[in-house]
């Protein structure tokens, strides 16, 4: 390691403002150079949600089943397999895993006993629920993980940093930077007590429609929708949805996406910028230097796209504005969703 990468590393670390956030970026760090999954799995058994679904776990004295043998699944076998799980219940895997038997909710049904079922599905968790009590597993037998998580994403992430409120403003202006549902624009709105501006950026036109109808419906005031993606220059990338690598932009990439940059699109103030644009993050930032140094906005910015992220998004964002004090948090069971802010 170079005596210049091992500065920036330091300087970087300097910048964080509490041990949590140290922690974080030590194990991140160490997982982006090494590879080393155990660097991970060390930031997730200090986030709430995995000592939450611990004591479930340790309370529940019944047989316990995974309702969904897909990733969310798998990854919640391996985090708490000192629980000794029975096994899958998964109408559309059969098999095994690792061990563990994968059977039907049919099979299920001819044998049930006093058990527990853990749905784990994020995307379909809330018709697993009902397909369960459809079946007649009584309530009080499902615990709907995947429900667990989203409630996490959508009402923690991104503004539950205590230090957030403390710099909270009478007339706020929101950058959302990958808007995908207005999930998180709708949750400003909300936190900054309706006294906002909205400016949310979604290259997909599906998902510019569906913010549309959710901010009509939510009664959001000041808001204007872009359909276009953040980079630092105003051009049109390549753009691919791959289901193993996840969304990121590359050469090779199948859709042609419109970008631009927040310099050239906001003349005025901005005091919130969030990022989650799959890969984009640094150039993005990089594309509102003016704003970054003159506003000193709130920043919330993804980390996890790149393996790179962890030391060239803190360290660009300090370079270009030095007031700034960095916080890290994490929050889900597997290496994604980390946050980088700066207050």
């Amino acid at each position: 390691m170079s005596g210049k990468f091992t500065e920036k590393i330091n300087n970087v670390y300097k910048y964080l403002s509490d041990r949590e956030s140290k922690e974080i970026y030590a194990n991140r760090l160490m997982y982006s150079l090494t590879g080393d999954y155990e660097y991970i799995i060390s930031i997730v058994k200090n986030t709430e949600l995995y000592r939450k679904l611990w004591c479930i776990f340790l309370n529940d004295s019944r047989h316990k089943y995974i309702f969904g043998a897909g990733i969310w699944g798998k990854q919640i076998a391996e985090l708490y397999r000192e629980f000794e799980f029975a096994g899958y219940i998964d109408s559309h895997i059969k098999g095994q895993y690792k061990g563990w038997s994968i059977i039907s909710l049919d099979e299920y049904l001819k044998k049930k006993r006093d058990e527990t079922i853990y749905i784990s599905s994020t995307k379909y968790h809330a018709e697993q629920y009902m397909q369960l009590i459809s079946a007649g597993i009584r309530e009080e037998n499902i615990v709907d993980i995947g429900e667990m998580m989203l409630k996490v994403w959508d009402e923690c992430q991104y503004f539950d940093l205590p230090e957030l409120k403390f710099r909270k403003g009478k007339n706020e202006v929101f950058v959302d930077g990958g808007c995908y549902d207005g999930t998180n624009s709708v949750r400003f709105a909300k936190w900054a007590d309706g006294n906002g501006r909205i400016w949310a950026f979604e290259p997909d036109m599906e998902n510019i429609k569906i913010c549309e109808d959710r901010f009509r419906a939510e009664h959001i005031g000041q808001y204007k929708l872009i359909n276009k993606g953040l980079w630092s220059r105003e051009t049109q990338l390549c753009f691919e949805n791959d289901s193993n690598e996840g969304s990121r932009f590359h050469d090779g990439g199948k859709t042609i996406v419109p970008v631009t940059c927040l310099d050239e699109v906001i003349n005025g103030k901005v005091s919130f910028i969030k990022l989650d644009i799959e890969g984009a993050e640094y150039e993005a930032l990089s594309g509102a230097k003016r704003i970054i140094s003159k506003f000193k906005p709130k920043l919330a910015v993804s980390v996890y796209h790149k393996k790179e992220d962890i030391w060239e998004l803190p360290e660009l964002i300090i370079k270009m504005n030095p007031q700034y004090k960095l916080f890290l948090r994490h929050y889900s069971l597997d290496r994604v969703e980390t946050v980088l802010y700066a207050i």
